[in-house]
């Protein structure tokens, strides 16, 4: 997990104990990230679920049911296109929520802890 960036890393190790949606993780880089515009945070979030995909640790899941591209890339992107419908109106329950896949569990057990 050492290859994650700080946020990505903080964002898998909540998911090990729920399920995210783009709005939670967007008020978490918003507190660490206080003076940041919301289109620079929205690209930090965006940058957070690419990491999680791009290395199988986390999956995305459309809140209206439709069913995710098969590829992290496509997935990213239908999240992307869907918020940007949103502008900068995110709310929870809107666009999709982050879930942790098996690697992304044994990649949080075998994390050092401290």
């Amino acid at each position: 997990m050492t290859e994650l960036e700080p946020l990505a890393v903080a964002t898998l190790v909540d998911l090990d104990s729920d399920e995210a949606d783009l709005k939670w993780i967007l008020d978490n880089v918003s507190e660490t990230c206080p003076d940041a515009d919301y289109d620079a945070l929205k690209q930090k979030v965006l940058g957070i679920v690419e990491q999680l995909l791009g290395r199988g640790l986390a999956e995305v899941h459309l809140f209206d049911g439709t069913l995710t591209a098969r590829t992290p890339v496509e997935a990213l992107d239908q999240v992307r296109r869907r918020w940007d419908l949103l502008r900068d109106r995110l709310r929870m329950g809107d666009v999709a929520y982050l879930s942790i896949t098996p690697a992304g569990e044994a990649a949080v057990r075998s994390a050092p802890q401290g």
